[in-house]
């Protein structure tokens, strides 16, 4: 499928069950908004999956892909053989670590290959959330392209990116370009201490919910971040609302109403 046919498949996330999912966390036993962040990553994948029921909103199989050119072959093989920290951290959040080593020789073939080998892993292992590490140079725009159209491609799918350093973020705005709602895709895994990082997630106006000055993009950031995504969704589900609990009086300091009439906890998705 050539990249302009996928672009025509990304559809905006669907409000209603965004709005749904924000109702229900309002409505839990707890301040309004207090999960901040974690409300925001849980409240746009119901949107972006057109679910908001606690019931189908289930935790989503995730992997890291790590993005590379020839001059990274030697990390790929590294990464293979289980030698690298992504290895490690992958496996403490329960997600597969894929290096996808990009072989185009020019901007158009590399969207391309970036849009198939996303779909390839997408069939074959039925992710649901993907994580965009990159061992690439910053300035290896073959790369970057290739992760723009895996990043186009992920949004066609309905599958939310997490976002990891420079490079993804210098995608994201490609991906954008070609296709503005993508966006609505992407996540900020965490501001990495790389130059200019949090200026790229500034003019991308995606906020991240970890600072762990991490020096590089490679994934470490992003797969943290699956753990934040999860506890989102493990709120969302076991969580009770006041109505669930039998609870018809709201205590004051938890009212929604209160709350409500009160900007500070307002989060916006």
């Amino acid at each position: 499928m050539h990249i302009e046919e996928i672009i025509g498949k990304i559809t905006p996330l669907n409000e209603e069950c965004v709005n749904l999912a924000q109702a229900r966390f309002d409505a839990l036993i707890k301040p309004v908004g207090s999960l901040a962040k974690l409300e925001k990553m849980t409240t746009c994948y119901a949107g972006i999956i057109g679910k908001h029921k606690k019931d189908e909103l289930d935790y989503p199989k995730k992997a890291l892909l790590v993005w590379c050119g020839i001059k990274e072959a030697e990390s790929v093989e590294k990464i293979m053989r289980g030698q690298w920290p992504v290895n490690v951290l992958t496996a403490s959040v329960g997600a597969d670590v894929h290096p996808l080593l990009v072989v185009a020789e020019n901007l158009s073939e590399a969207l391309e290959e970036g849009a198939s080998l996303v779909q390839e892993y997408v069939s074959e292992e039925g992710y649901g959330l993907l994580g965009f590490g990159c061992l690439a140079d910053a300035n290896d725009t073959i790369v970057q392209a290739a992760m723009a159209g895996g990043m186009l491609q992920a949004a066609a799918l309905k599958i939310p990116v997490v976002l990891d350093g420079v490079a993804s973020c210098t995608a994201a705005a490609k991906a954008i370009q070609l296709a503005s709602n993508v966006k609505e895709y992407l996540i900020a895994g965490h501001v990495s201490a790389e130059a200019g990082a949090e200026e790229l997630l500034n003019e991308l106006n995606l906020e991240a919910p970890l600072r762990l000055n991490i020096p590089d993009g490679a994934g470490e950031g992003a797969t943290v971040c699956f753990s934040l995504f999860d506890a989102g969704i493990k709120s969302y589900k076991e969580m009770e609302t006041f109505e669930e609990a039998g609870v018809h009086d709201e205590m004051k300091d938890f009212s929604r109403k209160e709350e409500k009439q009160g900007s500070h906890w307002k989060q916006e998705c």
